[in-house]
């Protein structure tokens, strides 16, 4: 029962921390589906009085993606019933192009003034319009997700951290006597802590199987889904190869750092 109790005095921390690093690893991807999603969504409109194309465009926006002349047809359709004919032949003429550009990514506030700035100096272009005010609402909201998520995910992981070094210390304490006789008969380090490394290494296999599970499945859970298609997301599925190998190295690493500098500890107090 002891033993049990153990276990799962490292396996709920390291549920935790794992918990929180595959967490920030989700948002990240969510984050990027978004932006990927806005930026199909978003265009910089440009009013010129000379025709462009892609050529004039590409060099200038490292980043372009296409660019598509508006039809100003509809609004010219609907003056034609208050206008003669020849009056909007000159109107017709007298206006200027609109085009639509596309990005392949959707854009920070800098590189958006930045691309702005430049497509002033086009020859013809008068007016560009980016949208700025609902654009930088949408990325701040984004940064701020991002930021929120990796802090509160950091001070998860210091935590699990601290809780799986505390119940190594426990383990040590409970196991002391045992070891400070190994420690009379000459046994080397690894013998002492062979046993806690064991428990650090199964701990961490049954916490990064719970968390990769979880994660796994988790777009298959109907309140998640529903919420994600409300927004036109989808939780990313998990790599349950790559994912879960990279958590079991991740917490083994910290299993047997924690192991480690406990029975080290151990080691200079015994002297």
């Amino acid at each position: 029962m002891r033993s049990l109790k153990n276990h799962f005095g490292v396996i709920f921390p390291l549920i935790a921390l794992l918990f929180c690093i595959q967490f920030i690893t989700l948002v990240g991807n969510i984050i990027k589906d978004y932006e990927k999603l806005m930026s199909e969504d978003y265009n910089i409109i440009v009013v010129s009085s000379k025709d462009l194309n892609s050529s004039s465009i590409k060099p200038l926006v490292s980043d372009f993606d296409s660019i598509e002349k508006l039809s100003t047809k509809s609004v010219l359709d609907r003056l034609s019933k208050d206008i003669s004919a020849k009056n909007l032949t000159i109107l017709q003429s007298s206006l200027p192009k609109f085009y639509s550009i596309k990005l392949k990514i959707f854009p920070s506030v800098e590189y958006m003034e930045e691309i702005k700035a430049k497509l002033l100096k086009v020859s013809g272009v008068s007016r560009v319009e980016t949208f700025s005010k609902t654009h930088n609402k949408v990325y701040k909201i984004l940064n701020l997700i991002k930021k929120i998520s990796e802090i509160f995910s950091i001070l998860i992981v210091i935590l699990g951290l601290m809780l799986v070094l505390k119940q190594m210390r426990i383990w040590l304490y409970e196991h002391k006597e045992r070891i400070d006789i190994m420690t009379l008969f000459g046994a080397s380090f690894w013998l002492k802590s062979g046993v806690l490394y064991r428990m650090a290494i199964v701990d961490s296999i049954v916490a990064t199987l719970f968390v990769t599970i979880f994660y796994y499945l988790l777009p298959d859970f109907n309140i998640v889904s529903f919420m994600m298609d409300e927004v036109g997301l989808k939780i990313p599925n998990v790599d349950i190869v790559y994912e879960g190998g990279r958590l079991l190295f991740i917490s083994l690493a910290l299993s047997i750092i924690s192991v480690s500098l406990v029975m080290r500890e151990a080691k200079k107090n015994s002297l």
